[in-house]
Formats: C-alpha cells, sequence, structure tokens
C-alpha cells in the first residue's frame, strides 16, 4: 500500500491534529513534567545524562531513592530535547503534538493494511473519532506523557511491518518490526498489551491458526524480555521497590477484599463512561473523589452486565463482524492492565491511562457509523460514496474538537489546572493539595506586593487544611502547610506543621528539607543540622538537603566537612555554580586561597 496514494487523506488527519492541539504550544511544564524534565538534574545534562538514563529508575533525577518505574527512551528524548531547546516547554509541547500526529497516521495506515483497502473510509472515521476524542487532552497536553504516544507508535510501526512480512515474507521487515517493539517497551511498559492483540490479529483478519498466531505474537515476547532484563538490573526486580500509597492508589485503603474488588469494577465502568461521556475531565480521581462501595451498589452490577454484554457481542460476532470483536477484545486486553483487578498498579484512576484503549471505543463507534451505508460504500469512488456516514462522523469530531481545545486550556500551568480541576473534584484530598500549591508557587511567590503575596499563603493554608480533612494522615500537605506557614513569618505553626508531617512520614526528605531551611534561617544551626542529617538519610542524593547541611556545617565551623558535602551536591549537578562559591567561600575560610580560587573562577564561569 503506498503512502502517496493517501496523501490527501494523511494530511487530514495531520491537519485536524494540530489544529486541535495547536493552543497548547504556548502551555509550561505541569504535574511530572517537573520531576521528568524541569528538576530532573540528570535529563537537564542533555546528551550527556543519556548513559545514566539508562542505568537508573525513572525519577532518579528528581532524587527519588525508591522507585517502580523505569522508561528510559522517554527520558532520553526529554534530554535530548533539553540539549537542543533548554528549558523550553513550548518546543516540548511542539513535539508532543507532533508526535500525535505522525501516530495518528501509523494507525490509519495499520487500519487499512490490517482490513484491506475496501475499509479505507472506515479506518479513516476510526482515525478521527481518535485523534479529536478528549481524553488523549492529558497525553498531548502534558508533556511527559509522549511517552504514551511513542509506545502506541512504535508499537503501530511494529505491527505495520509484521503485516507487510506476512503479505510478503522479508525477514528485515520482521526484525525491524521486533525492535520497534523493543523501542515501544522502553518507552513505557504497557506497550506489553500488543503481544496478544498481535495474535489476536493475525487469527482474525489473515484467517491464521491460532498455533501459528500465537507462535509468531510468542517472537514479540523476545524484546519485551530484554526490557525486562534491563528494568530488573535498574530496579532490582520487576516491580521495583516502591510501596503504593492510599493518596495514589485509593483501593489501597479498601477495608476488605470484598470492597476492594467492587470498587475496581465500578472503576472499569467509569471508564467506559468516560469514553462515551468525556466530561468532565480532571486531571485527579484519588481518594476520595471514587467512593468505595460494596457488591450492593448498583454501579456495580451495571458495570458487570456491560461487561457481559460486550464479551457476548464479540463471541456472536466473532465471525460475521470481526472488526466489532475486534475493537471489543482490543479494549479488553489494553485496559486489563489498569484494572487493578488482576493486579494492583500504581493508581486507581486516570484519563491518560485510556490512551490505547479509546482505540477499541473509537472502532466500535466509527463502525456503527458506517454499518448502515457500507453497501454504498465504494473505496474507489472517492468521497461522495463515503459521504454520509463523513458527515456524522465529522459532526462528532466537531463536538469532540470543541471539548479538546477547551480542555487543552486547563492545561496551561499547574495554577491553571488545579484551579481549574478544584471545582470537580472536591471530594479527593490530592485535589485540594495541588490547589494549594498552584496558589503558593505559581501566584504567591511571583508576587512582590505582600499583601498580595500573603492573601494567597492564606488561600493556600486552606487548600492544605481541606487536603488534610479528607486524608488527615497526608504527609506532603502537613508539609506544605508547613512551608505556607514559614513563608508568612509564623514560625510556630510551621514547626507544628512539619512535626505532624514527619509524624506521618519519618522519610519524607523534602520536607525535612524545607524544615532544616527554617530552623537555619531562625538561626538554630544544631537542629537544623539534626533534621538535614536525618534527611539525607532517608534520602543522600537530594540536592537542596546536600548544599544545605553544607551550609549548616560551615555556619557551625566545622569546614572540612561542609565541603564534603557541597562536593556531593556539585557531583549532583556539576553546572550550579552557588555550589562552587560555597566550595570557594568554605576554603577562604580555612585560609586555604588557592584552592577557593579554583572555585570561585569556576562558580563566575558558569553564572556567565
Amino acid at each position: 500500500m503506498k503512502l502517496k496514494a493517501n496523501r490527501i487523506l494523511l494530511l487530514l488527519i495531520i491537519g485536524l491534529g494540530f489544529l486541535l492541539y495547536a493552543n497548547t504550544l504556548n502551555h509550561g511544564y505541569v504535574l511530572d513534567d517537573f520531576s521528568v524534565i524541569k528538576d530532573n538534574f540528570v535529563v537537564k545534562k542533555g546528551l550527556g545524562g543519556i548513559p545514566t538514563i539508562f542505568k537508573t529508575h525513572y525519577r532518579y533525577g528528581y532524587g527519588f531513592v525508591q522507585a517502580n518505574l523505569y522508561r528510559p527512551l522517554s527520558l532520553s528524548l526529554f534530554a535530548l530535547q533539553w540539549e537542543i531547546f533548554p528549558d523550553n516547554p513550548s518546543f516540548a509541547h511542539l513535539c508532543n503534538v507532533l508526535a500525535y500526529m505522525l501516530m495518528s497516521c501509523l494507525l490509519f495506515v495499520f487500519l487499512q493494511l490490517l482490513w484491506g483497502k475496501e475499509f479505507k473510509w472506515l479506518a479513516l472515521m476510526i482515525v478521527l473519532l481518535f485523534v479529536a476524542h478528549p481524553i488523549h487532552t492529558e497525553v498531548v497536553a502534558n508533556i511527559k506523557s509522549i511517552d504514551d504516544i511513542l509506545a502506541f507508535g512504535f508499537s503501530l510501526g511494529a505491527m505495520i511491518l509484521l503485516l507487510k512480512h506476512e503479505n510478503q515474507p522479508n525477514k528485515k521487515k520482521l526484525m525491524l518490526s521486533l525492535l520497534l517493539f523493543a523501542l515501544a517497551c522502553f518507552s513505557k511498559e504497557s506497550a506489553v498489551s500488543v503481544i496478544p492483540v498481535i495474535a489476536l490479529m493475525l487469527i482474525m483478519f489473515r484467517n491464521m491458526e491460532w498455533s501459528i498466531a500465537l507462535k509468531k505474537a510468542v517472537l514479540f515476547i523476545i524484546p519485551f524480555m530484554v526490557y525486562v532484563f534491563a528494568r530488573i538490573s535498574v530496579l532490582g526486580s520487576f516491580s521495583g521497590n516502591k510501596t503504593i500509597a492510599k493518596i495514589d492508589n485509593l483501593l489501597m485503603a479498601a477495608p476488605s477484599e470484598a470492597v476492594r474488588l467492587a470498587t475496581a469494577i465500578k472503576i472499569m465502568g467509569l471508564y467506559l463512561w468516560k469514553l462515551v461521556f468525556p466530561h468532565p475531565l480532571m486531571n485527579d480521581y484519588s481518594l476520595n473523589q471514587i467512593s468505595m462501595v460494596d457488591f450492593g451498589n448498583q454501579w456495580v452490577w451495571l458495570t458487570i452486565l456491560l461487561y457481559s454484554f460486550l464479551v457476548i457481542v464479540m463471541v456472536k460476532l466473532w465471525k460475521k463482524s470481526p472488526i466489532i470483536s475486534f475493537g471489543i477484545i482490543f479494549y479488553f486486553i489494553t485496559i486489563s492492565l489498569y484494572s487493578n483487578i488482576l493486579f494492583t498498579i500504581g493508581t486507581s484512576f486516570g484519563e491518560r491511562l485510556l490512551f490505547i484503549p479509546s482505540l477499541g471505543f473509537c472502532v466500535l463507534l466509527g463502525y456503527l457509523i458506517y454499518m448502515p451505508f457500507k453497501k454504498k460504500i465504494l473505496p474507489n469512488k472517492g468521497f461522495k460514496s463515503a459521504r454520509q456516514p463523513l458527515l456524522i462522523v465529522a459532526l462528532i469530531v466537531a463536538v469532540y474538537g470543541f471539548k479538546t481545545v477547551d480542555r487543552n486550556k486547563a492545561w496551561k500551568d499547574n495554577y491553571t489546572l488545579y484551579t481549574t480541576d478544584v471545582e470537580n473534584c472536591d471530594k479527593s484530598a490530592r485535589c485540594h493539595y495541588y490547589h494549594g500549591l498552584g496558589l503558593m508557587k505559581e501566584k504567591a511567590m511571583q508576587l512582590k506586593d505582600p499583601q498580595m503575596k500573603n492573601s494567597y499563603l492564606h488561600q493556600a493554608v486552606q487548600a492544605f487544611d481541606r487536603a488534610i480533612q479528607i486524608l488527615p494522615k497526608y504527609s506532603d500537605a502537613w508539609g506544605q502547610k508547613g512551608l505556607a506557614y514559614y513563608r508568612l513569618g509564623d514560625f510556630q505553626h510551621a514547626d507544628a506543621a512539619y512535626k505532624e508531617a514527619i509524624k506521618h512520614n519519618p522519610n519524607n526528605v523534602n520536607v525535612l528539607s524545607n524544615w532544616g531551611s527554617m530552623y537555619f534561617q531562625n538561626k538554630r544551626y544544631q537542629e537544623a543540622k539534626v533534621v538535614y542529617e536525618q534527611a539525607l538519610k532517608a534520602n543522600p542524593n537530594h540536592l537542596d538537603a546536600l548544599a544545605n547541611y553544607g551550609a549548616t556545617l560551615g555556619t557551625l565551623g566545622e569546614y572540612q566537612q561542609a565541603i564534603v558535602y557541597f562536593k556531593k551536591a556539585i557531583a549532583l549537578r556539576p553546572n550550579e555554580p552557588n555550589y562552587y562559591r560555597m566550595v570557594g567561600v568554605t576554603y577562604q575560610n580555612l585560609g586555604n586561597q588557592q584552592q577557593a580560587n579554583i572555585y570561585l573562577q569556576k562558580a563566575q564561569q558558569l553564572s556567565r
């Protein structure tokens, strides 16, 4: 199949993708963009950080000690972006939009190749629905989530090459297919769900025997196992060593296994609902936004009935309408990774998790629109024969598109996102916590007027109090409340909040670092020293704690030890002039002017 024959349709897909997401190009960093890009010292080394990226876990560069994620290819892309245009979120957003457009074109090529040219217009309708679906805004508008786009894009490339190999055997295409799938896995581990999809597409649309199809699909376990080996070598095990917190996955707070399972089933119903009716959209659905339920809840049984109905339809139409069956089973396979039924994952619900599974929904919706006009549509007769179903799709795309463009606005920056979403996720502890962060960091700390600044800081305290009211043991919320009080000059309340935060999580290194800074600023150096030591015990690579502990030691006259910790900070962030300046000043205090000059000159060079 030659791409030239479809160039107009491909340009339509590209144009729609760009039109819908052009308003994200002036956006900044949001949510996890900070931990994986903006505040990630390894990524900020540019190309020089890539070897470290492949040898360390996902948030190593942010100072996390524990981890359960390994996505080196995505982080390497961020490092490359930083190398080309340092600290430029607009360029990164452009990369997301371009990647989404390219991935959508690959999806169109894949569906045509899978079903044949007679289904060209159906393939186009499905892709247009997919491109416009508002559920994808979190993935495209959030820089970090390019990992989903890469994983699906490389997977589509792998399946395209496999289908071409099946049409005309070519070992190079097969090897390249396996390589692309390896890249998909190294982008995001969820690519593994494509392996059973490969077997099913060969069975359903290439009339292949089950045993032969499974053997061909098993080949793709090889690149996945390469990823698994690399992951285990870095994390120590496949799952890593990060305990799942209640604030991340509300199912961890379930009082019984029955309640956990019932709530997980209810959440599966919510996934279907968000595909059918994507409003309102939110960045957070954590504790207690989704309520716990047992098997006496009507939504649990409605979800069971809906999924049972889909299974029956899938089985009954397996031979008669395989495209419908394929859409259903594609959804089942790809959403199963996030169901929390087979195994527990790090989150209970996320719109981004529907990115790949939503294709199954778009296949179903597209085919239902296409089916009444099936006999009238002739692939070689151009647009006119498919005009009616395409107009219906165009209306849906227009509605989807309006919602997508509007939702994109919320992803401009943290403050805009938190302020927008807190209206819809009022029951979520983390939503209020993020709202407080936005009020403090994005608003209060950007203002020079002390009265306005304090007003926002008081609002931030109220937001953190709301989060704590929902989850009383929320250590991070207590810690940020302490920081807000500290910035208000209320050291007594700040100290009390910090103590409460550490009571609930003794290893909360960010809280410890901030607490130590408060003691240092109040000239309580011995107390600062104790708190910083506790912070560095929790995370020996925490940059702020290392530098501030060094400053505390220097103030106490322990110059040699201070230099040791300043140099540890330099090793982690070699381009930070302040660390060199601190070493230089400390050498001056020791009377070693020669060494002092070396570091002070280096600080001056880096400051230019």
